[in-house]
């Protein structure tokens, strides 16, 4: 990512304002509703920002503040559980990194024409459904999404990015937009491994809401009839976007490992706990769809990497560590 750093955030709006004009025309940048006077939810109130408030821009994209500190909280929570003492400067980075990601499927998704439509506003409102009724209804679910500063316009926000994401999967195939070539498709091969695994992962600081998370991940796709899809989508949600890999790599631990070999080809394992949380393991095939899945998320990346991000001065005021102690205190009035 190309990250700019203005020097005060009047000069950076100008700025963006300026930057706008390029050959993709985005939305207006969202405006703070007169009503919220005073961050509205655990993450702004911990960050002390308006959830609607600009914190940062990328490829000419306003991200609101709610959106940034979803990822953060996501990185903090997975950070408490894998160190006593977190590299808070990897914790920042792997949350931009993410808010760039989720940006970036919309900017390819803009880039390519790609947008909504009623089928896809309907698929938004069943995913919330189903996402409801796995966690025993929509109060339950209201409460949990909660700790990460999600309401259900938020959340359903979320879930049309992974639909995006969908959409874009079907622009890799023969003639599509974004379709590799077979030189790019042999050259992953080369690199997949004999045994590639992708994998929906639950961190939070608290165990007991990493677990509840795991399973309403796993409720959903024992309902899926396309368990292969929605568990593409669903790792977007889970805090590891490493995306598919191979087992040669080291990249698990004993345990995960051990379980990911026990895979057939296309099946999904059950809910794993290991030091870094709740998995649900899939053994990807070795055929072209997932040397597709594996081309779109590279894509996804090197959108990501390669973005123009424009930083106000409110970003580097947050420092994580802080936001992670007054988070974990205001979940503990609120949620015991």
């Amino acid at each position: 990512m190309r990250k700019r750093r203005p020097g005060r955030l009047i000069c950076l709006l100008c700025c963006l304002t300026l930057c706008a004009c390029g050959v993709i025309e985005y939305a207006p940048p969202a405006t703070v509703p007169d009503s919220v006077a005073v961050p509205d939810t655990l993450p702004g109130r911990a960050a002390n920002l308006l959830e609607y408030e600009t914190l940062l821009r990328v490829d000419g994209r306003d991200i609101p503040a709610w959106q940034y500190l979803y990822w953060l909280s996501l990185a903090c929570d997975r950070a408490a559980t894998l160190s006593d003492a977190p590299d808070w400067n990897a914790v920042r980075e792997q949350a931009l990194m993410n808010t760039a990601l989720y940006a970036s499927v919309e900017t390819l998704a803009a880039r390519h024409g790609v947008a909504f439509d009623d089928t896809d506003r309907e698929a938004v409102a069943e995913r919330w459904r189903l996402r409801c009724d796995a966690y025993g209804g929509e109060d339950a679910y209201l409460k949990e999404i909660a700790r990460y500063g999600l309401n259900r316009e938020r959340a359903e926000t979320l879930f049309r990015v992974a639909l995006l994401y969908g959409k874009l999967r079907e622009l890799c195939k023969d003639g599509g937009e974004l379709a590799p070539s077979q030189a790019d498709l042999d050259a992953l091969a080369k690199t997949s491994g004999d045994i590639r695994i992708d994998r929906i992962l639950s961190a939070d600081g608290d165990r007991a809401a990493a677990k509840r998370r795991a399973e309403a991940f796993f409720n959903q796709l024992n309902g899926a009839s396309n368990q292969a899809a929605l568990f593409s989508e669903l790792t977007w949600e889970g805090v590891d976007h490493t995306g598919p890999r191979s087992l040669k790599d080291g990249v698990f631990d004993e345990r995960l490992t051990q379980a990911a070999r026990t895979l057939q080809v296309g099946q999904i394992s059950g809910i794993i706990e290991s030091d870094d949380g709740f998995s649900i393991l899939r053994r990807l095939p070795p055929e072209r769809d997932g040397l597709l899945e594996t081309w779109l998320r590279r894509t996804v990346e090197q959108t990501a990497q390669s973005a123009d991000v424009e930083l106000t001065e409110r970003y580097f005021t947050l420092k994580p560590s802080a936001f992670a102690a007054a988070l974990k205190e205001l979940r503990n009035h609120d949620f015991s």
